[in-house]
């Protein structure tokens, strides 16, 4: 049986692991290796990684508490296990089987691994994640000062531990999510902190597409719980007007920020990348060509110099590249019930939890949009499967739920 601090220490090693940079910096930086998924550092983690959460599952359902691991939703964990073992059945016709096999096995267990962190009490994962992000960011900021030919990209734009800015500009938003929760809850010297490191950091790093999500999960969480809230104190249509009136504007300000941004070259690459894709998706919309087996193949990847940056830069394209359709829909399912389980939530509890995970999965979402979080046996793609899980196991009764402390700003 494995007592509380263990499993909060695997959920930040867990989450560490899962952003990758830390991996391949000690095998780039440290062993002078070229850094590869296949590398002896990077493959060894991240499956030993998902292991330890699978291990979890099987030898320590029984908690020191007397209390098991909350009963998932079916329909989800079997869209999740189903995504991955959909990409491990791709091996049979991927364009470079050997790198399909692995990781799609790897994907089969992810979601066991989003279970694990699901069932942690709000409290318990906020403080590990805060350990793992806020860790990552620390050290990568020590890297820009004292290291700044490692922590700085040839255009002086800051990526800290990770391989680029794109890679760290997501962990200092979700940081910086994390510190507003900590000022939250109470914890307001680790939340302040938090919040100014991470909010440097994401400005150094000169990400537009991180900044445009945060943006959005900020604006909508605030907006809908504020709603609510107003709503349970007041009667009559202004309340609900105002918000539509404010959401509007909001969504408005979004597409214009984006559309006048659209010409510059962040933009430009993406869209020049998702043609390129959907010539290859064309090929086999249905079943795709192979769980990342195409950034793999140096005869494909060599038709276009952006295709050498290894992703389709969205998650939606780069399923259909190696998964099909049919991997979208697996996918989908996941995605829109996090959304949807995390708007009941708020709905209904309008509190600094529900809050805080609202705002986690639409940041999460949005920055899919323009990233393939979906590859990579990424943090994101973990936490909103994690999303998905526990915002529809009912969590107004839920027995984690209900251990915890309401915060100061919590309803019930």
């Amino acid at each position: 049986m494995v007592t509380s601090p263990v499993r909060d220490a695997v959920a930040a090693l867990t989450l560490v692991v899962l952003t990758n940079g830390p991996l391949f910096f000690i095998e780039r930086k440290g062993l002078d290796l070229p850094g590869t998924w296949e590398g002896p550092i990077v493959r060894p983690m991240i499956v030993g990684t998902v292991l330890l959460s699978v291990l979890l599952v099987v030898l320590d359902s029984q908690r020191v508490s007397g209390r098991r691991l909350f009963r998932p939703n079916r329909v989800l964990m079997a869209a999740a296990v189903g995504f991955g073992a959909w990409a491990a059945l791709s091996v049979l016709w991927s364009v470079n089987p050997e790198p399909t096999l692995w990781r799609g096995v790897v994907y089969m267990a992810l979601p066991l691994t989003a279970w694990v962190l699901a069932d942690l009490s709000h409290d318990r994962f906020c403080r590990a994640a805060t350990v793992a992000f806020g860790t990552l960011v620390l050290v990568s900021v020590g890297l820009v000062v004292f290291w700044s030919s490692t922590g700085l990209d040839r255009n002086d734009d800051w990526k800290g531990i990770f391989t680029n800015r794109n890679g760290f500009a997501p962990v200092c938003a979700v940081a910086f999510l994390l510190g507003i929760d900590r000022v939250l809850q109470g914890r307001r010297a680790t939340g302040v902190g938090l919040l100014a490191i991470s909010g440097i950091s994401l400005l150094g790093t000169g990400s537009r597409t991180a900044w445009i999500a945060l943006f959005v999960a900020l604006g909508g969480s605030t907006l809908l719980v504020w709603t609510r809230r107003l709503m349970s104190e007041r009667s009559g249509p202004l309340v609900p007007a105002a918000a539509a009136v404010t959401g509007a504007l909001g969504l408005f300000g979004a597409v214009a920020a984006v559309a006048s941004r659209w010409d510059e070259s962040t933009f430009v690459q993406r869209r020049t990348i998702w043609d390129l894709v959907g010539e290859r998706i064309a090929d086999h919309p249905i079943r795709g060509s192979g769980f990342e087996g195409f950034w793999t193949v140096p005869e494909l990847i060599g038709e276009h110099e952006l295709l050498q940056r290894g992703s389709a830069h969205g998650s939606v394209p780069e399923i259909l590249l190696g998964l099909g359709v049919v991997g979208l829909v697996l996918w989908a399912v996941v995605v829109l019930a996090a959304v949807a389980g995390t708007l009941r939530w708020a709905w209904h509890q309008p509190s600094a939890r529900s809050w805080f995970w609202l705002a986690l999965t639409l940041f999460l979402v949005v920055e899919n949009a323009t990233e393939s979080f979906v590859l990579w046996f990424s943090y994101n793609w973990v936490l909103l499967i994690a999303a998905a899980l526990r915002s529809w196991h009912r969590p107004l009764r839920s027995p984690a739920l209900r251990s915890e402390q309401p915060s100061a700003l919590a309803t019930s």
